[in-house]
């Protein structure tokens, strides 16, 4: 453990300013690159965001380790939900403005594309916002939450993520749970169809079961996909129709990236059976959680992903780290750029699966694809375990002298 991990701020005050710096921070490395191709033509700026993104927030979170500080406030306090609604609008201004210079043909074409592609990865934040949104009362609170999927082309998001994956997450009915053995390209390409078959499927019982019509204006996944077509349309309209793939290729993105993440927060976890034909329910043992300080800052706490999972309706401020959940090496997004490598993306996950299952066959969900990795690290596990008992009893079984 770092030193920093003992710091932790004064007072509500410091709290305050400092999630303002980074809300500043988390934006002006989008901003200022986009106004600097804007402006001068160049294609170099992209690097900026893209540095700060996929280099430095993995490097400084390696370095400084865990970082335990909540960085909170009460849980009515204003100043966090205020911030939320400060957070989903800038998102939704560097979606414009991003599209906005890549339609314009300012900057090379090779970094327009790279910059709405790294954009579009950054916006994975959005479902994150929305989900904080979702979970409040009132009508705009409710809104702003289909507003902020919207900006990622994500209207399915919230039915699914509140009432498929919180209710089967770590079972093989959950699309967002990876499998053991499998890489993060076949898991992404492989849930896009079921996640959004869910949040369609799912909005619409819950419609039926209030005995509201599904093709309607209370339909979540109808009026956020309206949302997208009426932004999609406005940008259209007022960039000309070369914003439209550019558009796309921003939401492509945000769900790859979205994706991405479900696939290491839940890899390879499993609640087991129990003797009633039942799952037993889920606890801090099944999700991956970790506690670096600049991605939980940029991402509202989401790396605290046992607390969340245990209190879904808690705001982000006050979500905590669960210290018995199992640790990722690192934070997520340097853990999202291990995972699109998957020869070590195995090597550094698999033996540390194994090891939080405790050797369990049945708490570790497997495919075929993975089945004789994990037969064999389930051998090494278990004489490795018993040479250690043996080396604590003694040989003859007894305890040493």
């Amino acid at each position: 453990m770092s030193v920093a991990a003992n710091y932790r701020p004064a007072n509500q005050l410091s709290i305050y300013s400092l999630r303002i710096i980074f809300l500043l921070a988390n934006f002006a490395y989008q901003f200022v690159p986009l106004w600097l191709m804007a402006s001068t033509g160049a294609g170099w700026p992209v690097f900026i965001t893209f540095g700060f993104f996929f280099v430095f927030v993995p490097l400084f979170d390696a370095i400084y380790g865990d970082f335990p500080s909540l960085l909170g406030g009460k849980v009515n306090d204003r100043f966090f939900a205020g911030m939320l609604y400060i957070q989903a609008f800038l998102h939704f201004g560097v979606f414009v403005a991003a599209i906005a210079v890549a339609a314009s043909g300012a900057a090379p074409l090779w970094a327009s594309i790279l910059m709405v592609g790294v954009i579009g990865m950054v916006n994975v934040q959005c479902p994150v916002v929305a989900h904080e949104f979702g979970h409040k009362t009132g009508w705009l609170n409710h809104q702003m939450s289909n507003f902020i999927c919207a900006v990622v082309g994500m209207g399915y998001f919230m039915p699914q993520h509140v009432m498929g994956h919180h209710v089967a997450v770590a079972t093989p009915e959950d699309s967002a749970t990876a499998k053991f053995g499998q890489d993060a390209f076949s898991f992404i390409m492989g849930s896009l169809v079921a996640e959004v078959r869910g949040g369609v499927v799912l909005e619409a019982a819950r419609l039926r079961k209030r005995g509201l019509p599904v093709f309607s204006l209370k339909n979540d996944v109808v009026v956020s996909y309206a949302m997208v077509v009426v932004i999609a349309a406005a940008l259209a309209f007022w960039l000309g129709w070369i914003a439209l793939p550019f558009i796309l290729l921003h939401h492509f993105f945000a769900w790859f990236t979205l994706m991405l993440n479900d696939y290491l927060q839940h890899y390879g976890m499993m609640r087991e059976m129990l003797p009633n034909g039942r799952r037993e329910p889920a606890t801090d043992m099944h999700s991956w959680s970790t506690d670096t300080p600049l991605c939980n800052l940029l991402v509202l706490n989401v790396q605290r992903h046992a607390h969340h999972h245990a209190q879904p309706m808690l705001p982000y401020q006050q979500l905590e780290d669960r210290p018995e959940a199992p640790r990722l090496p690192t934070g997520y997004f340097g853990m999202m750029i291990v995972a699109l490598i998957p020869p070590l993306w195995f090597a550094m996950m698999d033996p540390r699966l194994v090891a939080v299952a405790g050797g369990r066959r049945e708490r570790i969900y497997v495919g075929t694809r993975g089945l004789a990795r994990l037969e064999r690290l389930l051998r090494e596990y278990a004489n490795g375990r018993g040479a250690q008992e043996s080396r604590a009893t003694g040989s003859d079984g007894a305890l040493p002298a």
